[in-house]
């Protein structure tokens, strides 16, 4: 046997402050994260942390308006590590911003290419909506005295008399319904007059 000390791997307890550049004010509320198992822990007001980690893990602290940090812990035979990390502020510029009261040119012509275009249609007649067709065209007035030509053309020609037999045929149709419907009425009646 070796009389060599063997260290098994054991978790070390790292606790510390994590400090802005000045080395004097803390970073309440940056996160310090195990990389391999993305759990990690938030420091307090004071900036305090405490968090365990095996040997071979890695600690990203990161915190908002300061740029991340790696954190390696060394390989020591202890179970408790003591360290102070210090961040440096991160600095991002940002753009020029103009406040108006409306819009730009520029942005209602992003808005206007990035609008829902409508489906074009493949059928011949793309506004049709069934069932909104506009109503047939009404009947011409019958010719009179004052148009002799058409009251001529009515009383003598083929066409003016099947016209004046289908007028006929139908007032003689609407008669006969008139009278089915009465008929159908005065039947729920003893004596019958109730529809006159």
């Amino acid at each position: 046997m070796s009389g060599l000390p063997v260290l098994a791997q054991q978790n070390i307890r790292i606790s510390g402050t994590v400090f802005q550049s000045d080395k004097k004010t803390p970073i309440p509320g940056a996160t310090i994260t195990r990389v391999n198992s993305h759990l990690g822990v938030l420091t307090d007001e004071n900036g305090a942390f405490l968090i365990d980690v095996s040997q071979q893990d890695t600690l990203m602290v990161r915190a908002v308006g300061f740029k991340p940090l790696m954190y390696l812990p060394k390989q020591l035979p202890v179970s408790e590590v003591r360290v102070n990390i210090v961040l440096q502020e991160d600095s991002v510029m940002l753009g020029e911003v103009e406040v108006t009261s409306r819009p730009s040119k520029e942005m209602i012509d992003r808005a206007l290419r990035n609008m829902k275009r409508e489906q074009v249609s493949q059928v011949k007649r793309p506004g049709y909506i069934p069932g909104l067709e506009p109503p047939p065209p009404p009947e011409e007035p019958a010719p009179t005295i004052a148009s002799p030509v058409g009251l001529l053309y009515n009383m003598l020609s083929r066409e003016g008399k099947e016209l004046k037999k289908l007028q006929e045929l139908k007032a003689e149709e609407e008669l006969k319904r008139k009278q089915q419907e009465k008929k159908d009425y005065n039947r729920f009646f003893k004596d019958n007059t109730g529809y006159q």
